[in-house]
């Protein structure tokens, strides 16, 4: 999104916060409301294209937004849509974005007010792991032969042991496949958003043999003092990296690792 959407995704978000607080443990059926707006949508693109139209008054896109949905889903969902309606989009197709956004928020929202969202993030990071290494499972839920429900039914089916948050996040990113992203485009997306919420930072650790408490401690301290933030840990297991760590924040990779030295050394003699 460029400025102008993210200023009014600010504004709608601000908004929509407000809303969160006074309907406590409502998140799942307000975020479920939100998407069912977005698959609606979608398939009218149309209708994306009125909302949006910049040309056409504010007060006429937001009429429509509620001759559309009043009725049809929770009414603060319906006034958010319509707030979003009334502002400036610099590109077309952000507003989905935008509500896609507020979704995902609201999920997350929810998660933290009920003191969950450290395990939903830990689970995503889990599954987005183990989706990594079954390849048969990533294959299933990302195929689009099958109906997008369907595959987010057997997502929650597969991983039913995790919370409730957790899975409909999961269902919302396998459906969410339908749109252009990848499944774990979508659960990265989701673990950043909370890292985000939660205020802090997340470190991918790569290491061929499990850390100890003290090391992912005294990780977590040098991280922290690196990046000036909270920064929480999370380590996938790979015997390839041989020894050492390998590291990414963000953009940032900081490659410990034996492997990578030993592929330096092959380089340098070779050349």
């Amino acid at each position: 999104m460029r400025s102008g959407s993210i200023a009014a995704l600010d504004r709608a978000r601000d908004r929509w916060d407000a809303v969160l607080r006074n309907t406590p443990g409502m998140e799942i059926d307000s975020a479920n409301a939100i998407f069912a707006v977005i698959d609606i949508l979608c398939s009218y693109p149309n209708v994306i294209a009125a909302m949006e139209d910049s040309a056409r008054g504010e007060d006429s896109r937001a009429q429509l937004a509620h001759d559309i949905f009043s009725g049809k889903v929770r009414e603060d969902v319906v006034e958010l849509l319509m707030g979003l309606t009334r502002d400036h989009w610099s590109e077309n197709g952000d507003l989905p974005l935008a509500l896609e956004y507020l979704g995902i928020h609201t999920l997350l929202v929810g998660a933290k007010q009920s003191g969950q969202l450290t395990d939903v993030e830990q689970e995503l990071y889990v599954i987005l792991r183990t989706l990594r290494n079954e390849r048969g499972l990533r294959l299933t839920l990302s195929d689009t032969l099958y109906e997008p429900l369907q595959r987010a039914e057997l997502a929650r089916k597969v991983f039913h042991e995790y919370g409730t948050y957790t899975k409909e996040l999961l269902a919302r990113a396998v459906v969410r496949i339908e749109r252009g992203r990848t499944l774990a485009q979508s659960l990265t997306r989701y673990l950043d958003l909370a890292a985000d919420l939660d205020h802090h930072i997340v470190a991918s650790v790569i290491s061929a043999v499990p850390l100890t408490r003290a090391q992912e401690e005294r990780l977590t301290k040098i991280l922290t003092r690196t990046y000036n933030t909270a920064v929480a840990i999370h380590v996938t297991l790979n015997p390839d990296v041989i020894g050492g760590i390998r590291i990414h924040v963000g953009d940032d990779v900081i490659d410990g690792t034996l492997a990578s030295r030993i592929a330096a050394l092959r380089e340098k003699f070779t050349n």
